[in-house]
């Protein structure tokens, strides 16, 4: 499945996965991007008449772990098919018509009553009738924005993730499917394919090896969980 054009997802590979770049600061060619220069133009360099600059995040790069922009995905109306309440930053506004900016704004019920269920009113509202979505728009990179998908798969029922895909969820929930990333230990013989993409990059051993500690990085009311199953990430 395509993501999001020009969406800024955080992998916990040593390599870029396919149709995606590391978010490295590089100038790409305009004749080959052309509908990602129309979303970014040259707010992070380029010419703008034969190139453009992708986002620059090595600075902020948590350890073993990279930021990705999507180079090529979907566009304009196409629906987001990620979890609910799925929170990426972006480097334009939302297209999908179940995307919306993390700006502090209320919602009324019928409008994501999935969402309201797992994240409730940690963010404002009653909980109840209406709930508020987090207002991020202090705590994005210069350029860039917050997103989240107000209607979206249960996450309990996954949509086919890579393995080792993280998602940045505003609620806490426990599943086989997710799995927490406090830089705990699994198995190995349990999780043969995530051990596959992530070995001991971040600890352990052939035995039991350790999950991404992201507490750190996560910003307030949120959790990052990875899959540890899936389909193999492919390479670039």
């Amino acid at each position: 499945m395509l993501p999001v054009l020009g969406k800024i997802s955080l992998f916990p590979y040593d390599f870029e996965p396919g149709n995606w770049m590391y978010c490295d600061g590089r100038l790409l060619p305009i004749s080959d991007n052309e509908t990602l220069f129309s979303l970014v133009g040259t707010t992070f360099g380029g010419d703008g008449e034969n190139t453009f600059g992708i986002p620059d995040l090595t600075n902020i790069n948590p350890s073993n772990c990279k930021y990705c922009i999507a180079i090529r995905g979907t566009f304009n109306d196409n629906y987001y098919e990620g979890f609910v309440g799925d929170t990426m930053l972006s480097v334009a506004p939302p297209t999908a018509p179940n995307l919306m900016e993390c700006m502090g704004q209320s919602l009324a019920k019928p409008q994501a009553p999935l969402l309201m269920i797992y994240m409730g009113s940690r963010f404002g509202g009653d909980g109840v009738k209406n709930f508020n979505l987090p207002d991020m728009r202090g705590a994005a990179p210069n350029g860039l924005r917050y997103l989240m998908a107000v209607q979206g798969n249960d996450p309990n029922f996954p949509r086919d993730p890579y393995v080792g895909e993280l998602f940045l969820l505003p609620y806490e929930i426990e599943s086989e499917k997710l799995l927490l990333c406090n830089g705990s230990r699994v198995s190995t013989q349990s999780h043969g394919a995530l051990y596959s993409v992530l070995g001991t990059r971040f600890g352990g051993d052939a035995e039991q090896f350790a999950l991404p500690d992201l507490r750190t990085v996560t910003p307030p009311q949120y959790n990052y969980y990875i899959s540890p199953t899936g389909t193999l990430p492919p390479r670039a």
